[in-house]
């Protein structure tokens, strides 16, 4: 019997070696070998994210779990235990930072990472389905499960988007163009189809346990369409992206000259009282200081809750007691007798009420209005806001918000944070029961706002969100529609967060590259103000224009000049990416036995 050519044995041992190191050998998975690349696969994924920020790497890391997808068979008598095990030490280190604002708060690090790592095992088994039931390609199959998990992670209890594997691209401007077509998770899908390349092509350069002739050449000549196809995928989305930036806005109009002042003081859940005064202190001192440097800007901005004495607001239905309302208007006559001389006092009970409703409201913005005149510039300032009303049993409302004030110190318009933080900024069912609050650190829950807004600054349409909003696309998408259709699309929006309780940490990273990916989707200039960082400047393609310093102070003046760009993400949002979940629910249900098993194959 005739042979071909007898390869060099280095060539032979070469190939056993990439596939012993990859996992990509044919034959089949024990619960040791699964176990094993499970956990480098969350290593080299935990690489490519903050703070190693390997991010190169993020187009080979996904190789371990992918070559779980590619195995033939699994004998594994528990793989699925094994991949989510993998998955939990994946996300027990990307998200470390969530043990830092308080000890109870492990608690959460742990739940997460528990919730998360369910998405490996079902990526694995969506990607199985599609390869061994389906027949379809790796390179195809990978990336639309992959894209479906991370859009599913979006979705559920709100949404979880940090950790993204398109997010480790932030820095190749020209790529992240697509996030305007498929948002970052369409990004991540381009990673794990290049991967799913690689993993095609090395696999097909692994011998098999039994070769035949003409078996190596065979696999090389048929392992070479799914590269083309990983190929063709980088160049379309690189092709795509080119076009967008050569279509960049020309400047059309002066800038919109912006403040942001940047503190680095770190939170703590329990406010102490009297640490207001030091935060304003701290806060007004830097931006005086940036004040006598420069002329005045346009608009100033202080980060999330850095205004500690929030605004109050009463409800008309709230009976105040006697004494309060007696006290209030008695005070307010001791400070200006000759009005109390001259404005008899109201002698209804309803006139009485109303009278020290309003006094008590305006209190909290006298003090403000002061700082804004001093200022002489509009500021855009983060605070609470707690409405006073009988028709909740807490007998309050709570908004995390941001208050526009016009260089007279006038109030212009003050936005609630519509998307609070579940188990961060509220527990489910706490308005009804507000005895959950004793349960948890939290000492009281926020309300959800009800609609965006936007005020009109120097000729720009300013709108503004607040901390974790960023890192919701939909969230985002929602706002510049819903302005768009009410008086104009927004040329700027502006963030106001406290980072504050991460101390510093790769948090900060992950919340930066979020609002990159929406100033891409939405083309729309963002500038953030961020306690202890990061405090930035991005411009409607996605460039990080200038950014704060980690946990240190810092005011930033930068220059905003709109976009104005429509995108195909403002028109479909997530629908594209909703396809993919359905399909891949298609594919998990169609590998359901009749026994009630999932189907490994």
């Amino acid at each position: 019997m005739t042979h071909g050519p007898t390869r060099p044995g280095w060539l032979v041992r070469f190939r056993h070696a990439l596939g012993a190191m990859l996992g990509l050998s044919c034959g089949p998975l024990d619960d040791r070998r699964v176990l094993g690349l499970a956990l480098t696969g969350a290593a080299t994924m935990v690489l490519v994210q903050p703070p190693a920020d390997c991010w190169m790497l993020a187009w080979l890391a996904p190789l371990p779990w992918l070559a779980i997808v590619q195995a033939e068979r699994l004998t594994a008598v528990h793989p699925w235990r094994s991949l989510w095990l993998g998955g939990f030490c994946h996300w027990l280190a990307a998200i470390h930072w969530l043990r830092l604002p308080h000890p109870a708060t492990s608690i959460g690090w742990v739940a997460l990472s528990a919730y998360l790592a369910c998405y490996l095992p079902l990526f694995v088994v969506i990607a199985r389905r599609l390869v061994h039931g389906w027949r379809w390609p790796l390179v195809v199959a990978a990336p639309l499960a992959w894209m479906a998990c991370e859009q599913l992670r979006g979705w559920v209890l709100g949404g979880f988007t940090f950790g993204g594997l398109g997010h480790t691209q932030w820095r190749w401007t020209t790529l992240i163009q697509l996030a305007d077509c498929l948002g970052a998770v369409g990004v991540g899908g381009v990673v794990m189809a290049v991967a799913a390349g690689v993993a095609s092509v090395a696999t097909a350069v692994v011998p098999r346990e039994q070769p035949v002739d003409g078996d190596f050449r065979d696999r090389r000549l048929a392992a070479l369409a799914p590269g083309l196809v990983a190929a063709a995928v980088l160049l379309a989305a690189l092709g795509y992206g080119s076009w967008r930036l050569r279509g960049e806005p020309r400047p059309d109009g002066p800038a919109l000259d912006v403040l942001l002042v940047q503190g680095s003081i770190d939170t703590e859940l329990k406010h102490d009282p009297a640490a207001a005064g030091d935060v304003a202190r701290h806060y007004d001192e830097l931006t005086m200081s940036a004040l006598a440097i420069e002329s005045r800007p346009e608009l100033i901005v202080w980060p999330e809750t850095m205004w500690r004495w929030g605004l109050l607001e009463i409800d008309p239905d709230e009976v105040l007691p006697d004494i309060v309302v007696d006290q209030t208007l008695a005070a307010r006559d001791a400070a200006d007798p000759d009005a109390a001389a001259t404005t008899p006092r109201p002698a209804l009970a309803a006139d009485r009420q109303a009278a020290c409703r309003r006094l008590l409201e305006e209190e909290r913005l006298t003090l403000l209005a002061a700082f804004a005149r001093r200022y002489g510039t509009h500021w855009l300032v983060g605070l609470d806001k707690q409405v006073v009303t009988p028709h909740v049993p807490s007998g309050a409302k709570n908004y995390n918000c941001g208050l526009f004030l016009s260089p007279d110190g006038v109030p212009l318009a003050c936005y609630s944070k519509q998307y609070p933080v579940m188990f961060g900024e509220y527990i489910p069912l706490a308005e009804r029961f507000p005895w959950l609050y004793r349960l948890t650190p939290l000492p009281a829950g926020l309300t959800a706002g009800t609609e965006p807004v936007a005020v009109t600054i120097a000729g720009r349409r300013v709108a503004v969100n607040i901390c974790y909003e960023t890192a919701l696309p939909e969230a985002v998408r929602s706002m510049v529609l819903e302005l768009s259709h009410a008086g104009g699309r927004p040329d700027l929006i502006v963030n106001l967060t406290n980072d504050g309780w991460f101390w510093g940490s790769s948090e900060l990273d992950m919340h930066l590259t979020a609002a990159i990916f929406r100033a891409v989707e939405v083309r729309t200039p963002i500038v953030i103000a961020a306690n202890t960082g990061f405090s930035a400047s991005i411009d409607g393609s996605g460039r990080l224009l200038a950014r704060g310093p980690r946990r240190a102070t810092e005011t930033l003046r930068v220059g905003v000049r709109p976009d104005g760009r429509t995108s195909p993400w403002l028109v479909w949002g997530s629908l594209p990416l909703g396809a993919c979940v359905a399909v891949a629910a298609v594919a998990l249900l169609s590998g359901w036995s009749r026994a009630g098993r999932l189907q490994t194959r």
